[in-house]
Formats: structure tokens, sequence, C-alpha cells
């Protein structure tokens, strides 16, 4: 690449590499989508996005051999939600790309595209915010998360029959007081930890690990978490244990190549926007628990 920015080299060379660069880390940084149902409607008009899905159906018993059993109404209903732009603009200006040392493409792009997965998994994961008014969910608002919480989280989901794989996503805060759960305690005669012993295998792939799969789910730690606040001087942190199809988030590219570019000689710089659209929300309600406590 030239050592400098022109109009030529900044639309023939500067934009590939920033949007393969985006491309690449927004695939592989992105935990929120890996979790949830998402719908891609590039390719498609409008900006109302359908998740269909029918009613419960109840069974009739005690039908008479010849007798004609009662009709059961079936319907379908259908959440959705409704997209909006976001955006991550970054101004590069031709002196400062001339200083820069290094990939400044690359550079460039990996800054882009981290803004772009924070913020799709901060609204993923913060669709659920107040403390305690949620259909489903545990935990208290004087104390810290533990594992009898979780384990009331997991009996709330097991009562509304969700079925199939869970994930539970927790704030660092709160996965701090399981870890701790897990860990062994270390006396006063074992201050260089050279007697400890590990109990079981959970806790010992945690110990290794700093996380892992207990109670048949598998656990992830994410800052990106929403939380509340409970007064002046304490915080409220969430967590969500969820089934996929619980939650829904919609998306769109704004352009076909994800960045726009747009020369600007007067101010020097080469303006630089990464435009897309989505929205995230809560489809099955009974699929959805929130863990929240204040540690």
């Amino acid at each position: 690449m030239a050592t400098g920015y022109t109009t030529t080299t900044s639309l023939a060379e500067l934009i590939p590499e920033i949007t393969l660069t985006v491309d690449y880390i927004y695939q592989h940084a992105s935990l929120g989508r890996s979790l949830v149902n998402v719908k891609d409607i590039t390719a498609q008009p409008g900006t109302t996005v359908e998740f269909p899905r029918f009613t419960e159906v109840a069974a009739s018993t005690g039908v008479g051999e010849t007798s004609a059993p009662d009709s059961h109404a079936m319907d379908i209903v259908m959440p959705t939600l409704t997209i909006a732009r976001r955006s991550v603009y970054v101004g590069p200006g031709d002196l400062a790309s001339r200083s820069a040392t290094g990939n400044t493409a690359q550079e460039i792009g990996v800054a882009m595209g981290m803004a772009m997965v924070k913020a799709i998994d901060a609204r993923i994961f913060s669709i659920v915010t107040a403390t305690t008014n949620w259909t489903t969910a545990t935990g208290a608002t004087n104390a810290a998360i533990s594992l009898s919480y979780v384990q009331d989280g997991l009996n709330l989901l097991e009562r509304n029959e969700v079925d199939g794989a869970l994930a539970g996503v927790l704030h660092p805060i709160q996965w701090r007081s399981i870890r701790s759960a897990f860990s062994p305690v270390v006396t006063a005669t074992d201050a260089r930890a050279l007697g400890i012993g590990f109990s079981n295998d959970v806790s010992n792939e945690i110990i290794r690990q700093g996380k892992g799969n207990f109670y048949g789910i598998d656990w992830y730690v994410n800052a990106r978490i929403g939380s509340g606040t409970v007064n002046a001087t304490g915080n409220v942190y969430n967590g969500l244990l969820f089934a996929k199809r619980g939650i829904g988030y919609a998306f769109a590219w704004m352009y076909q190549n994800g960045i726009e570019a747009q020369r600007d000689p007067v101010l020097a710089l080469t303006k630089l926007v990464l435009n897309w659209a989505d929205s995230a929300g809560v489809i099955y309600d009974s699929a959805v628990c929130k863990l929240y406590s204040t540690g």
C-alpha cells in the first residue's frame, strides 16, 4: 500500500481491506448471535420482522368410544421486531494516516468491527433490564448470585416445559461468585496452595478453564449484559438463562459491502461509515429467565 492516502488509494486499497477485516471480526468475536434465533433480512424489503409461532393446543380426555371429541382452537401469534439503523463512523485524516505505523487499514477495520459486535451483543443481552418485574426471574437485590439461584432459574424453565438445550450468560461480577462456589478453600496451612484437592470433575474443569458446563448448561461470561440500580450505591447485575428460540434477533446490512466511503478534500480525511440495522427481543417469555443479584 502507498505510504499516504489519496483519493485513488483510499477507495482502491483502503476500503477493500477494511471491509474484509470487519467481516472477519464480526463472525468471530460476536457471542450473542450464536445463542439466539437470528433472522437476516438483508435481501428483503421492510423493517418489521416476524417470528411466528403456534399457540399451545390442549387434548381432550375421557372421550367416549363413539362420541366426537371437542374441537380445540389452534392459533398463530406473531411476535415482531422492528429494526433500526446502527452505525460506526470513523474519519481517518490524511496527516494521521501518513504518520501511522503498521497496517492502518487493518487497525481501523478491527476497531470498527469490534464496535459493531459490542453493540450487537449489548442489544441482545440487554433485552431484560428491569430488576425484578420479569415474568420468569430469580435472584436477590441484596445478595450475590449463587448456585441455589441458578437451580431456581432452571426449575422455573422446567416448570414452563422449556425443552432443548439451554444457554446461560452471566455478568462477570456474577461469574466471580459462581466460580468461587466451585473453587476449593485455601486454609492458613495451605497458604501456598500446596495441599488443595478438587472435589469433582466439574470443579476441576472450571478451575482449569475459567468457565464450563454445569447442570447441563453451557455458561458464558459477558460484560455486555445489561445491569440496573438498586439505589445510589448498589448495582443490580443481570444474567440470562434461556432457550435459543426464546430470544429473537433481526439484522440487515444497509449496504452490500458493509462499509461506505466518502472522500472529503476540504477536511483532508476519508469518511468511513459502517451501517447496519437490527433489533432484539424476547419471543417466548416462558423460555427466558433472568438471574439478578448485587454480586
